[in-house]
Formats: C-alpha cells, structure tokens, sequence
C-alpha cells in the first residue's frame, strides 16, 4: 500500500475580477441627454475662480507629501513580509548543523531546499511524507547527517517503493534496513505505542483520512508529554508538530505502525 499526503496545504481559490462597465455611461442617449445648467456669472467670479485655484493646488501639494510619507514607512514592511521563507506555505526545518542523536528534527517535505525534487512522479513537496519521517528516524537515532528527506527519497526510488500513489509501506522496512535500521510493526493500541516511545523507540505511523490527510499519509510519533499526550512530527504541517495529541485521536486514524531502533 502506498501513501501521499495533499491536505493540510494552504490553497486559495481566488475569484477572477471582474472589470463593472460605468453604469453612467449608457445613461441616456444622445439625443436624450439632459443640457448642462447655464449660470449668470458673478461679479466676483474671477476673483474666487483665482482663489479655488491656489487651494486646490495646495491641497493637492499636501496630499503628495503624506502619501509619499505612507510609502516611505509602508514599502520596507512589504519587503520584510515577501523575504524568503516569510510564508508558511515554505516550512523551515531543522537546520543540518543541528541534527544529533536522541533528538527527532522537525523536517517538512515542502522544505525549499528539496521540495522541488523530483519523486513517486511528482515533486518531493507533495509526495515525499514518507522518506522524510525515515529521514527524522534515522537521524534521531544514529545523530548521522549524510541524509536529507530527497536523497531517503532516491533511495526509494532505488528500492522500488515509490510510485504515483506515493511511498510503498515497505520502504519504512526495508528502506530502514539500508540505513541500518531495524523496523518492528506495532498494534494500534496506547501500551504497546507508550512502550516504544518512553524506551526512546520513534514511531512512524501510516494515517488515513482524518485530521492529517485527506487520501494518506505518514507521521512521526516521538514522545509523551507531562500531560501523557503524544509528541508528533508531522512533515506537511508545522501547526499540527506544534500541537499534542491524545493517543485515542491519533491511533484511531492509524493504519500501520512502526517502532525503530538502531541495528
């Protein structure tokens, strides 16, 4: 069985503009139209004509200034917000000179560093859930660096565990057997997940529809809190690495389990 994940992505639709034509403009027909008023002038026409003039060329000098004044202070604040990885649709990872043994780094598929890559014939961002919980294990549990999510990604290409559907649940075996890995399937119940968690054995979990995937994907369970509620890395979503889970939520989700620890 395989699995992508395309949920939890932020996707906007937005409507095309519409251009209104000016509902003035067919108002009447020419010959319709009504004539323009006509005034007797004032004697003191000119004089006041002359008046408006200077403060309407005022008023407008006043309103250059503060609107260059608006930009002045607005225009850095907009280069600031379009800096690269300002959006959360580009996650950032654990940086590599911070990945060590006993800690699972927070990776993201849609990381800019390889989201583009090419995998299970599509990009790493949209497919690559798999090889980067692979990737979170391995690293947590041997502090090695050699491996990023897209070269676990060619490594399963190598295997032939991945395809259009996504990565093939052998990978998370065998895949794990090339790193040095040894992968134990776990039931989907809280003691024997509880188990490998507290004797520091990460969990990666295959999920189906629910609250982290609309079609499948894969997760990292990690740890226990204080609260006894799972730890996750989720590698689509930042928000939801952020959160704890209770063990029901998740494992009612779950489809297949895996606990690993070094060879």
């Amino acid at each position: 069985m395989t699995y992508s994940n395309v949920y939890g992505h932020d996707e906007y639709n937005r409507a095309p503009h519409t251009r209104h034509a000016n509902p003035r403009a067919a108002a009447y027909p020419a010959a319709a139209r009504p004539r323009a008023a006509t005034f007797q002038r004032h004697p003191g026409a000119a004089s006041t004509r002359r008046r408006f003039g200077l403060g309407s060329a005022l008023f407008a000098l006043v309103l250059v200034v503060a609107l260059a004044a608006t930009a002045w202070f607005t225009l850095p604040s907009l280069a600031a917000s379009s800096a690269p990885g300002a959006e959360s649709d580009t996650p950032q990872s654990t940086p590599r000179e911070n990945w060590r043994a006993g800690e699972v780094p927070k990776l993201y598929q849609r990381d800019a560093t390889w989201a583009n890559a090419s995998y299970a014939e599509g990009s790493f961002g949209d497919t690559g859930c798999g090889p980067t919980c692979l990737t979170m294990v391995y690293v947590a549990l041997t502090g090695h660096t050699d491996m990023t999510p897209a070269d676990m990604g060619a490594l399963s290409e190598r295997l032939g565990c991945a395809s259009a559907d996504g990565t093939a649940w052998a990978f998370m075996t065998e895949g794990a057997a090339e790193k040095g890995l040894l992968a134990e399937e776990l039931p989907a119940d809280e003691a024997s997940v509880r188990q490998a968690l507290v004797s520091g054995s990460p969990v990666i979990c295959s999920v189906g529809p629910g609250d982290f995937t609309s079609t499948g994907h894969f997760i990292v369970l990690t740890g226990v809190d204080e609260r006894g509620r799972l730890i996750i890395r989720d590698p689509n979503s930042p928000e939801r690495t952020a959160q704890a889970w209770d063990f029901d939520t998740v494992l009612r989700q779950c489809r297949n389990l895996w606990a690993y620890t070094a060879a």
